[in-house]
Formats: C-alpha cells, sequence, structure tokens
C-alpha cells in the first residue's frame, strides 16, 4: 500500500468513526415534533428568561442536541386561567408561569398535564393602593373593597395576607372582592379601594404614578404604608414563614400524552431554560432592555422585575421540584376549599401521581443541564439578596425524584 492510499484509509476511518459517534448523530436529528407553547409576557422575571429562549432559540437547539428538530409556536397569555382552559382542550404541548393557585385547580380538574419544573420564585404579588390613600395600614383594609382577577395567585395573596391578620376570611372581614384583570386592578379605578396584583404590574402602578404597594405576599411594606420598608411582625405566624404569608411558584406543565410522545423534548425545555436562565445572570443590563422591548415601560419596572424574581436575582439556581414546590400547592388548594371553589383538597397522594410522572426526567436536567446545585444545597432553601427588592428567601426540601426514600416527603414541611 504506498502513502497515498495509506492517507485515503485513515481518512475513511476518521470520517466513519465521526459518523457513528454519539456527538455526530445528536447533530443530525432523526425525529420532528412542532410544540405549542403557552407563556404570560406579564410573568416578572420568567417572562424574560422565556424571551431570551424565543430570540436565541434555545429550546430548538436543545432538541437538536437530543436528536429532535422542533418546530415551536409561542402563544401569549394573561393569566393561569385561560392557560388550563386551553391546556383542558388539549391546544397547548407546554405551558408556564401558572401559579400554585392555577395549578392546584388543574390537578383537581383532572386536566392531563405533568408539572415538569419550577420556573419562578419570589412570587411577590401586592396589594396596592391609591398615593395618598388613608389606607396605609393592613388593618384598615377591613370592610374595603379589592379588585383582582378571581381565582388567581392575587387573589391568593390578599386572602393569605386577611386570614393571617385577623384570623378572618376575605368575607368575614367585611371585604368585597371585584373581578377585574390586574392591568386595571393597578390603576384602582373608581368604586374601588385597593387592587391585587404580581409582578411586574406592582411595579408598573408606582412608576405611572397610579397606585403604591400596601404590603406584598412576603410582608413587606411599599410607599403606600404609614412605615414603608418594613418587614410586617405578623408574617412570623403565616405557614409559609420564614418565605412569606405564603410559598408560591410558577410551574411549568407538559401535556401527558406530549410527555409520553416525546420525552426527551421536555427534557430539552428545562435544558433550554437553564441556559436561558444563565444568559440573564450573566447579561443583566441587554436583559432589562429586552424586557422592556415586551413590556413598554420605563427602565426601573424591568430592572425592580429582574431583582425581585428568585431566579433572576441569582438567588434559586434549580427549576427542580422540591417539597416546599409541592406543598405550596396543597396549600393552595387547601385555601380554594376554604374559599368553597372546591369541594376537597387535593391530597398527596393525586400530587405524589402527577409530580412523579417527571421525576426522572428532572433528575436528567440536573445531572446534565447547566445548573446542578447540591442535594444539600435544595434541602436548605435558598437565599440571597438583591439592591432594588432586598432579602429573598426560597423555602426548599429534597427533590421530587428522592419522594419514595424520604418519610412523609412533603407533608413534613408543613408539619413544622
Amino acid at each position: 500500500m504506498n502513502r497515498a492510499q495509506r492517507r485515503w484509509t485513515l481518512a475513511s476511518i476518521l470520517l466513519l468513526a465521526f459518523l457513528v459517534s454519539p456527538d455526530a448523530s445528536a447533530q443530525a436529528p432523526t425525529k420532528t415534533a412542532t410544540v405549542r407553547l403557552g407563556w404570560q409576557p406579564l410573568a416578572g422575571g420568567t417572562a424574560a428568561i422565556n424571551m431570551v429562549m424565543m430570540r436565541d432559540k434555545l429550546f430548538e437547539k436543545a432538541a437538536e442536541r437530543l436528536g429532535y428538530k422542533i418546530t415551536t409556536d409561542w402563544k401569549p397569555f394573561a393569566a393561569g386561567p385561560p392557560l388550563n382552559e386551553a391546556m383542558l382542550s388539549g391546544l397547548l404541548d407546554i405551558d408556564m408561569n401558572i401559579s400554585a393557585l392555577p395549578t392546584a385547580s388543574r390537578l383537581s380538574s383532572g386536566i392531563p398535564a405533568v408539572p415538569i419544573a419550577i420556573t419562578g420564585s419570589n412570587i411577590a404579588n401586592a396589594i396596592m393602593v391609591r398615593p395618598g390613600s388613608p389606607i396605609d395600614e393592613v388593618s384598615k383594609l377591613q370592610g374595603k373593597t379589592i379588585a383582582l382577577p378571581v381565582g388567581t395567585a392575587a387573589h391568593y395573596v390578599v386572602a393569605s395576607v386577611v386570614q393571617t391578620h385577623f384570623a378572618k376570611t376575605v368575607e368575614e372581614a367585611g371585604i368585597k372582592i371585584i373581578n377585574m384583570p390586574v392591568s386595571e386592578a393597578v390603576k384602582i379605578p373608581q368604586g374601588v379601594d385597593a387592587g391585587a396584583v404580581w409582578v411586574p404590574l406592582r411595579f408598573i402602578g408606582p412608576a405611572q404614578g397610579l397606585s403604591e404597594s400596601l404590603v406584598d405576599a412576603n410582608g413587606w411594606t411599599g410607599k403606600g404604608s404609614a412605615k414603608p420598608n418594613t418587614r410586617l411582625p405578623e408574617v412570623q405566624k403565616a405557614w409559609g414563614y420564614p418565605e412569606g404569608y405564603i410559598t408560591d411558584r410558577l410551574y411549568t406543565f407538559a401535556h401527558e400524552r406530549f410527555l409520553a410522545e416525546h420525552p426527551d423534548v421536555a427534557l430539552a425545555f428545562v435544558l433550554a431554560f437553564m441556559e436561558g436562565q444563565d444568559w440573564v445572570l450573566k447579561n443583566f443590563e441587554a436583559s432589562v432592555a429586552l424586557a422592556n422591548e415586551t413590556w413598554k415601560q420605563p427602565d426601573v419596572v424591568a430592572r425592580h422585575t429582574l431583582q425581585t424574581y428568585a431566579e433572576t436575582a441569582g438567588v434559586r439556581q434549580a427549576p427542580f421540584v422540591l417539597e416546599w414546590d409541592v406543598a405550596s400547592v396543597r396549600k393552595a388548594s387547601e385555601f380554594l376549599q376554604s374559599a368553597k371553589l372546591r369541594d376537597t383538597a387535593i391530597g398527596w397522594d393525586e400530587l405524589k401521581q402527577k409530580f412523579s410522572k417527571s421525576a426522572a426526567l428532572q433528575k436528567r436536567a440536573w445531572e446534565t443541564g447547566t445548573m446542578k446545585p447540591s442535594l444539600e444545597d435544595m434541602r436548605k432553601g435558598f437565599d440571597g439578596k438583591s439592591e432594588l427588592y432586598g432579602a429573598i428567601r426560597i423555602n426548599g426540601g429534597e427533590p421530587v425524584w428522592n419522594w419514595d426514600s424520604v418519610p412523609d416527603w412533603g407533608r413534613r414541611v408543613l408539619a413544622k
């Protein structure tokens, strides 16, 4: 064999090795899927991460590495209840930014969807009042009229604040609730005394001179309070303490049919979310600009928003379901029962049946993704502080893939 023949043979061997290597097969997708995604543009810091995912096609790239060529269709929604309707109707494959209350409703209603990730923490929803309002203390909410979207996280916060401070339901406290979109509630229109909204609306109100925060879900007062920038002592009596009056999260779901048919695509979403979060944390100024392209608000709104959510403030870098994440749904379900919106609260066996379906997927994401907090870090929870919001505490616990190995997984955190 002459030198030229030897070079040709060596080149052929190298080419063959490349073609059969795992990396090469990952670069040549063999499966295709169209993915319909529901998201909420006004879902705070999580929405900013979604914007990065869309702009940079992180989901498509992650899927391609797992052997899929996907086409994505991102559909915007205003709140959790419409997302529930769309998922029930089979119009979505993956949806995100679903807080604990609509998540509890979803699971109780038998909507065929499985939680696959936690994509939002420190859901600092707030009760807003007019600038200069005489309602400058929580005690003055009794007998007043509050505007909010019924059955959402904003409703839940009002009920939790009232229960913690007065040991009463909203009705027992003489508070009248008017069903209203957060985009209107933040304006405190004529005929109402206060409004309950979520991030970034709670920052849009002050920026436009429409309203100021009286108190938020973590017990921190705003400029609408007689004592601003103070954490109210009553929050220490709440079941969600030290996190807040409650614990709340934003959950991402995959339709059961879609998860069964394309588990690697669901995994790709979680991996892509981690990449998007990592980009936001490393490119804060660019993330502020990107968020403002969608929100069309003053710069301060995006800055406050990104420093409020635990994911974009860098406090929680673990989109995996932990004990407190499931306990948050259990407590939200109890609220629905107490408010007579559901006959019964969803039980732990039902919660396990749903959440465990994605346990293996989440463990794979933890093992292979860009973020890998230790088990000990997840057990302890997450503490941090941002310049514009302040102290942030997120309760944690054992990850969902350890449910069977930990006695009273989830139940135990609410028993303390």
